[in-house]
């Protein structure tokens, strides 16, 4: 499929959006829709030729996103967060020469790192519900919700196609369809569509919906002014303040990118006045696909600076310091299971690895196939260096691996290995209960945790046994809420040997082994 254009902000392309079809997408912003934000890029434009945009080189600015992660009405469909986390690691890379830093902000109310509240039909398949987006949104942080198909509200486009991301200049926000979330470097739909939040504009203004090329009226010389009325811009930039994109180091761009496959331009069109027209088929904020890399211009980069400085922006400000710059992921980084272990129970595993240094988050993943991508894949963000596991069947083979990252940085390798269920059900005697277990097991140091999952809120006591019955260790009144929950267990003073954690309820027990061995 080619290019993709959008009300209020045009999506672009990248690669792997070709179809077998020589479609071309839906163009659904128009320059009248460009002129939302454009007092805000003449702003930004007069600052950059007054010479107000100052760049300490080094100076790294950090801007905060939160990503909304939307789901269908039953909560499903969701883009994975590795996704999110490799495009924003390629974000990163695309800003890296304005010395701008993109980072993960956690949801000022909600405290999660990425937001799943959001399970709408009218924000998944269509933005109509923008209400519930508005009540959602990040009030500090570039804030890009993820759907399933990208429709903008109103939109003024009259082709049909495929619309694969939005920037909203009166909401502020990003809408970006999920298959476009990635890490591919030839996939420049977010960049692209976060150059619009920084008042940018497309290249070819004036040529949204249409392109300039053989069969067009008046071939090959261009037309004094696009089809909406835009100047025509020419390749000698007298003209370059008031065509097109108003900048004059982006060369004209009568939208060639649009129905061009590959990121190459040879049909000859010539400006206005005759002269060939050299376009830069890389350039972010055009059409074409496939390139690797895209770039921003000189004069582009010095706008997304003006406006990031803009009072505008002041929302974004904050005192972020990353709590390290890099993160090598250990090739031992996984303890438990052991690599094609068989597990004790298959409706509960316990999942345990190192922590690794610089690290403030772990992504965990699970799946019976190996591409973590079946219907009953579970991905988790955690804090921790475990995670209790349920809802596995038995005797069958699972993959599981770890993914260690911080707020800014997200490009760690994971590692993987795989375990098999066994076919013994964990006996669970309190209704309710859906998990119990101990870790470490054996313990070698001075705690042991107690992980248990709930299906419902209960109340229960709990005690330690040693091997010849004798009550060590007891809590009562433990109040344990639907979810996953941890106890810790002290055993300092405890010897050796083999011991028994029981949690006793008014409608059951439910007890686990352990062994201390230092």
């Amino acid at each position: 499929m080619k290019k993709v254009l959008l009300l209020l902000a045009a999506c672009y392309l990248g690669a792997n959006q070709m179809s077998a079809q020589d479609t071309k997408s839906a163009c659904g912003m128009s320059a009248a829709d460009q002129m939302l934000f454009d007092e805000r890029l003449l702003n930004n434009i007069e600052k950059m030729r007054s010479g107000q945009v100052v760049r300490e080189r080094g100076a790294i600015q950090y801007v905060p996103v939160h990503f909304h992660l939307v789901g269908d009405a039953q909560g499903a469909g969701r883009v994975k967060e590795s996704r999110v986390l490799d495009q924003l690691c390629a974000l990163n890379k695309a800003y890296e020469a304005m010395d701008i830093r993109f980072y993960l902000r956690p949801h000022q109310t909600l405290g999660t790192l990425f937001n799943y509240n959001i399970n709408s039909a009218n924000v998944y398949t269509n933005q109509t519900s923008w209400l519930t987006m508005y009540n959602n949104r990040h009030t500090n942080a570039l804030n890009v919700f993820v759907v399933d198909e990208a429709v903008p509200l109103g939109s003024t486009g009259g082709d049909d196609g495929e619309i694969l991301g939005y920037y909203n200049p009166t909401r502020d926000w990003v809408v970006c369809k999920r298959s476009r979330v990635n890490g591919s470097a030839s996939n420049s739909t977010l960049p692209h569509e976060v150059g619009h939040f920084f008042s940018l504009k497309h290249t070819f203004v004036g040529w949204e919906g249409t392109s300039f090329g053989p069969g067009s009226a008046g071939w090959p010389t261009a037309p004094t002014s696009a089809p909406d009325g835009t100047p025509t811009e020419r390749m000698n930039e007298l003209n370059c303040t008031a065509a097109a994109d108003k900048l004059c180091d982006t060369p004209p761009d009568y939208n060639f990118g649009y129905g061009n496959s590959g990121c190459t331009y040879d049909e000859g069109a010539k400006d206005p006045l005759g002269v060939l027209v050299e376009t830069m088929e890389n350039n972010m904020m055009g059409y074409f696909e496939s390139c690797n890399p895209y770039e921003f211009t000189q004069e582009q980069q010095n706008v997304i600076l003006a406006d990031r400085a803009s009072t505008d922006r002041n929302y974004l400000n904050n005192n972020f310091a990353p709590i390290a710059t890099e993160i090598t992921t250990p090739a031992n980084l996984l303890n438990s299971p052991a690599n094609g272990a068989t597990t004790a129970y298959y409706d509960q595993v316990l999942l345990e690895w190192k922590p690794v240094t610089g690290a403030t988050y772990y992504l965990v993943e699970v799946d019976f196939i190996f591409a973590y991508n079946s219907p009953t894949a579970q991905s988790f963000v955690v804090s921790s260096t475990s995670k209790l596991i349920t809802g596995l069947d038995p005797d069958k083979t699972y993959y599981w691996r770890v993914r260690p990252f911080n707020e800014y940085v997200t490009c760690a390798e994971s590692r993987q290995q795989s375990f098999k269920t066994s076919i013994t059900s964990a006996i669970r005697d309190i209704e309710g209960l859906t998990a119990l277990q101990v870790a470490p097991n054996p313990v070698r140091d001075g705690l042991a945790t107690l992980f248990v999952h709930a299906e419902r809120d209960f109340e229960a006591n709990l005690q330690v046994f040693d091997a010849t019955g004798r009550q060590v260790y007891t809590q009562t009144g433990l109040n344990f809420a639907n979810g996953e929950s941890t106890v810790e267990l002290p055993i300092t003073g405890l010897q050796n040997g083999l011991y028994f954690v029981m949690l006793q309820s008014n409608e059951g027990r439910a007890v686990r082994k352990f062994t201390v061995l230092r």
